[in-house]
């Protein structure tokens, strides 16, 4: 929002709200004008988001036939992943992917739109902490893609432990990192991932340890050698013996 958009915003203040300012006791009257600007700053913040929702995300000549935008789905919908058996040791071996501990600084909800196929997602910004694997390092901020948008009204099958994540969340993930090859091909369009993100993960299930109010949140299942563990710390150890060969 511009400046003069801002000053069009303020100069809508009824006349009337003025005159009524004016007469206010001075011990009142820096309450009511505090009010006055926190409602104006409502209006803009609002604007500001309202803008923000339905917005483009810029693509590279990479990516053809596709629109990527801010959003969530419209109405209550219903998806389903293919969850390949993987080992507690492929976990770690079959994908190349980076292992990082942080904190979640910002979620966005995206709209992928192949050519009029639409598929929804979500793109998490993670403040790094501490790197295990990978070309991250403590301090770096990366952007990840996640395999379900963040939303009420969406059931994702096989994503019930990212779909934990909010902003504040600290957790452990192992994200692919993206590459000029990492692309996905879907109803005649092409997407190069690294457009709009720096890596992702495989699936929303196995591939992140989650701090939660409920305490340590993972696919327990798929790793028998930590089923018991209650800290990050933990997982944080094992990873390190996981990794070390």
């Amino acid at each position: 929002m511009t400046k003069e958009t801002l000053f069009a915003v303020l100069n809508d203040l009824d006349d009337a709200h003025i005159t009524q300012a004016e007469a206010v006791p001075p011990k009142k009257r820096g309450w009511r004008v505090l009010a006055g600007l926190a409602a104006c700053l409502a209006i803009v913040v609002g604007a500001l988001f309202w803008r923000g929702h339905g917005a483009a995300l810029p693509l590279s000549a990479a990516s053809t036939g596709i629109t990527v935008r801010y959003g969530s789905p419209s109405s209550t919908i219903s998806l389903s992943t293919d969850l390949a058996w993987l080992t507690e040791e492929e976990l770690f071996t079959e994908f190349d992917t980076a292992i990082f501990l942080g904190t979640v600084t910002r979620i966005d909800n995206i709209v992928l739109d192949f050519n009029g196929s639409e598929d929804y997602r979500a793109l998490a910004q993670i403040q790094v902490e501490k790197a295990y694997r990978g070309p991250y390092q403590a301090g770096d901020t990366v952007t990840v893609l996640l395999p379900c948008p963040i939303t009420e009204g969406v059931w994702v099958e096989d994503t019930s432990v990212i779909s934990q994540l909010a902003v504040g969340t600290r957790g452990i993930l192992m994200p692919m990192v993206y590459d000029e090859t990492s692309v996905r091909e879907q109803n005649g369009a092409i997407l190069a991932l690294r457009d709009i993100a720096d890596c992702g993960l495989p699936d929303g299930e196995r591939f992140a340890f989650l701090e939660t109010a409920d305490g340590l949140t993972f696919a327990r299942w798929a790793y028998p050698s930590i089923q018991d563990a209650a800290s990050l710390e933990e997982v944080g150890d094992y990873i390190l013996e996981m990794t070390a060969s």
